[in-house]
């Protein structure tokens, strides 16, 4: 039987989802992914507590499916420019809250008192508290807010999220200090962090109504455009837009990096902030290699003094045989700390001659040959 004749409940996906995934595989998953994976989120220092305590004595938190009220409060973090870290009952317990200068703890009317006391310990070390109306009565938040149901038509729900992010950013001017943030909530930001190097995520995220769902109001489906400052909490550095493959300029003052950027609808950018500037791909390879044999074949992204950059990199690799044919091991990589090596095995029936290694750092563009012969010399 026909499976798809005999399936009678709705299915049914946006005919251009294929086309979008098709667009971010292609410009963001394939080239960049590679560099991504070796780079890890900047140490958090916002906390979001998910209570087990809580949760089993009250039947609050999100269970691990990121709703209601606390999984509205999450998001509103998010819209606030925020980049919390989930922690547990456990965690504080074992190891406190090192490094964390913001914990938000809402629908934990219920805690152990040793949670209790490490919290206590946190906010006379100067940590600020974020809870609701119903918080735990052993504790005092420093920031209250207050629990609600979600509107059911999305473009209120969010509204409302945004008005309290932009709410919540006010209450904190003056007593915390943003490592990355947008200047409107529409656009939302993530930082992560290689050595010395800052990478900024924006994520346009302002919508409307569509005609796909939007007329049932529950799903905001058309992005629109639109234009944000944003800044990275650092004195200088060098930017790179990862997608465009370009350098970006960037004006610094009072300690802080600004970028003017433009969003087309559900657009997004990812830039790489350096302490020194790019000025080359220094690409080298063996002279002579024997079919069969394997060959190191090495890239750096260095600076003006030939020194590599501290950074990941992501880098594009084309091998060509002497017919121009593309060989195995093209493709993309991340070059960690600025440099690559890539183990390259000659297959017995390889054409002779000379073959072409082309580098291309994808974050200036700039490009590196080298050149191998592979058999005997003609």
């Amino acid at each position: 039987m026909d499976y798809e004749q005999a399936h009678s409940s709705y299915r049914y996906t946006n005919p251009e989802t294929k086309n979008e995934l098709r667009r971010l595989v292609r410009e963001v998953v394939e080239p960049l992914g590679p560099a991504l994976v070796q780079i890890p989120d900047r140490p958090a220092d916002v906390a979001f507590l998910e209570s087990l305590a809580a949760n089993m004595y009250t039947r609050k938190g999100t269970y691990g499916w990121n709703g209601g009220w606390a999984g509205e409060v999450y998001e509103m973090l998010t819209y606030a420019g925020l980049q919390p870290c989930v922690v547990y009952d456990e965690t504080i317990q074992r190891q406190g809250l090192p490094g964390i200068k913001i914990l938000v703890a809402v629908d934990c009317d219920v805690l152990p008192r040793s949670v209790v006391d490490k919290i206590v310990a946190f906010q006379q070390a100067g940590g600020i508290l974020i809870g609701d109306q119903n918080l735990c009565p052993a504790l005092k938040a420093d920031i209250t807010l207050t629990s609600r149901e979600r509107p059911n038509k999305a473009d209120k729900a969010r509204a409302l999220l945004i008005s309290e992010a932009t709410a919540l950013r006010q209450q904190l001017e003056g007593r915390y200090v943003w490592p990355a943030r947008s200047s409107t909530c529409d656009v939302v930001t993530r930082l992560r962090r290689f050595g010395t190097t800052d990478y900024l995520f924006a994520v346009n995220d302002l919508r409307e109504y569509g005609d796909y769902v939007g007329h049932h109001r529950l799903v905001m489906e058309n992005g629109l455009p639109t234009d944000a400052q944003l800044t990275v909490r650092r004195p200088a550095g060098y930017v790179y837009d990862l997608r465009a493959h370009r350098p970006v300029t960037a004006s610094a003052a009072e300690g802080t990096l600004t970028i003017q950027a433009h969003f087309e609808p559900c657009d997004g950018h990812l830039y790489m902030v350096t302490d020194r500037a790019i000025a080359r791909v220094s690409v080298s390879a063996p002279a002579v290699a024997e079919p069969g044999q394997t060959v190191e074949l090495r890239a750096a992204v260095v600076d003006e003094a030939g020194t590599p950059v501290d950074a990941v990199v992501p880098v594009r690799v084309d091998i060509t045989d002497p017919e121009g044919r593309p060989a195995e091991f093209s493709g993309y990589y991340g070059a960690a700390g600025g440099q690559l090596s890539i183990s390259a095995h000659l297959a017995a029936n390889d054409v002779p001659g000379l073959w072409q290694v082309r580098v291309q750092e994808l974050a200036s563009g700039q490009v590196g040959y080298a050149y191998l012969r592979v058999g005997a010399a003609q």
